[in-house]
């Protein structure tokens, strides 16, 4: 049987980990996050990398544990020994995947708009997914150097606003917050999901070579990278423009650069927010794709096997590649899937105390396997960070709900 291509180094895999990471949330999240949280938008980037830090440290172990495609699907499976546990994570992975990738479609097609007036929405969106599915199926490595080419371009955007900013920064007040601490965490509840992609890297472990280290490693040196591109940013951006004024806007990077810049500037971040939202289709697709082949894998029974089929020349799961890009394009004739995503994001919540969970049962179930990557802080087999992460999803998870209900 045909197996995926190995591809994949360390460098490819950080990349592809900035690009699912950096995606487009930063170039629209940051407004509104601001908005809520003043300048003290800052600090609540740095509270989001904490939390993010916490479950990607469980996700580096695991991945060194079991490198494989499934991901969390193993994961869990391996922990609690439970196979409608971990089917249900697998298929909230997937659903987060393909709403997530729909509504990212969906934004691409607002950004270009505002060049190309009268465009229709839904038709541009699925023209996108429909072309990045197509880039999927042809093979890891070309996909590969496109996430480079994107990843570049929008690192490329981020670093221009760091330089508009970079003389404001000591005119920020991080300690400025509007709306008091709870502002601040809620605006960390924001941007959070501007960190989320680090999960999606363990999907790619059966293209990357060396797999057991190169995924851990790639996944803490993408966190790192982005969270001093996006605290640099932050601090450029309520630099520039007051708070207030980026949450009003809905695109507030672009305004960013056209204050400091001119309207030049403001037209090329309005380019480079196109790059982004691409990339990040293409990327999601991808790993989506990939947990579905895994899960669909004859050894376990769970997903209909035709989608861990390899196609003999192009090596790429085509038709787990074809079913993603078929359910996106569904969700995307939605036209706004907003609040869909924003519930696929808080299932993402309970799918990373899950994970974290799934490192603590396997601290104790498997302490002798090999492991590539081990979390640091721990007492005895006890992972203090897995708590960690456990508390602060949970904390976030009821902060959500307790939004929806209107009790803060």
């Amino acid at each position: 049987m045909a197996e995926l291509k190995q591809e994949l180094g360390l460098f490819g895999a950080t990349v592809y980990g900035v690009g699912l990471i950096l995606g487009a949330g930063i170039y629209a999240i940051i407004g509104e996050a601001a908005g809520i949280a003043g300048e003290s938008v800052v600090l609540s980037f740095a509270l989001a990398a904490v939390i993010a830090t916490l479950t990607g440290l469980s996700y580096a172990e695991l991945a060194s544990l079991y490198p494989r495609g499934e991901g969390d699907y193993i994961y869990v499976r391996a922990a609690f020994g439970n196979k409608r546990l971990s089917e249900l994570t697998a298929l909230l992975r997937v659903l987060v995947g393909v709403v997530s990738a729909a509504a990212v479609a969906l934004a691409f097609a607002g950004y270009l708009s505002s060049f190309l007036p009268g465009l229709p929405t839904v038709v541009v969106a699925i023209g996108l997914v429909v072309a990045t599915a197509a880039v999927n199926y042809w093979g890891i490595e070309t996909s590969a150097r496109l996430n480079v080419l994107f990843t570049a371009v929008e690192v490329v955007g981020l670093l221009v606003i760091v330089a508009i900013g970079m003389q404001t920064w000591g005119t920020v007040d991080t300690l400025d917050a509007p709306r008091g601490s709870v502002g601040t965490v809620q605006a960390a509840f924001l941007v959070f999901f501007a960190y989320i992609g680090f999960g999606s890297l363990v999907n790619i472990a059966e293209e990357t070579r060396d797999a057991t280290t190169r995924i851990p490693q790639a996944i803490l040196l993408s966190i790192g990278i982005t969270t001093v591109l996006y605290i640099a940013v932050a601090l450029s951006a309520v630099g520039v423009v007051d708070s207030q004024t980026l949450g009003a806007s809905a695109s507030p990077l672009a305004l960013v650069a056209e204050r400091g810049w001119g309207s030049t500037a403001g037209s090329l971040l309005a380019v480079i927010a196109l790059f982004s939202t691409t990339n990040t289709v293409l990327i999601l697709q991808i790993s989506t794709s990939r947990m579905l082949y895994g899960v669909s894998k004859a050894e376990y029974h769970s997903f209909p096997r035709v989608f861990s089929r390899i196609h003999p020349d192009r090596r790429t799961p085509h038709y787990a590649v074809v079913l993603v890009g078929v359910v996106t394009v569904g969700f995307s004739l939605l036209g706004d899937v907003g609040v869909v995503a924003g519930l696929a994001n808080l299932v993402l919540l309970v799918v990373f105390v899950l994970i974290n969970g799934a490192l603590l049962a396997l601290r104790y179930r498997e302490p002798e396997r090999e492991r590539g990557f081990r979390a640091p802080g721990n007492v005895g087999r006890l992972s203090l960070t897995a708590v960690g992460g456990v508390l602060t999803s949970l904390g976030f998870v009821a902060f959500s709900l307790a939004q929806l209900v209107g009790v803060l």
